[in-house]
């Protein structure tokens, strides 16, 4: 299962937890464990961003630190090489 979530991480589409418990037949706290297994084995890590709505007029959609009480917390999951190497593998 886990290799099917790191899978679907590499397709690059955009997800949510919710979509993705939906389509694997699990509820969303089995994502999250399986997403913070894959970050511990080393296949994925994550970039944590912050998106402003824009309703300050800071001029930047995306921040790394925040710059009013209207954002929302942002996950990107990157793939590693290791990551990566275990996909080929999965293909083979």
């Amino acid at each position: 299962m886990l290799m099917k979530v790191l899978k679907r991480l590499a397709q690059g589409d955009r997800y949510s937890n919710k979509i993705m418990a939906r389509e694997l037949g699990v509820d969303e706290g089995m994502v999250e464990q399986m997403l913070m297994q894959l970050e511990r084995k080393g296949y994925i890590e994550k970039e944590d961003m912050v998106s402003c709505s824009g309703s300050c007029d800071c001029g930047n959609a995306t921040k790394k630190s925040g710059c009013c009480s209207s954002k929302s917390d942002i996950i990107i999951w990157k793939i590693t090489t290791k990551g990566n190497e275990a996909i080929l593998k999965m293909a083979k």
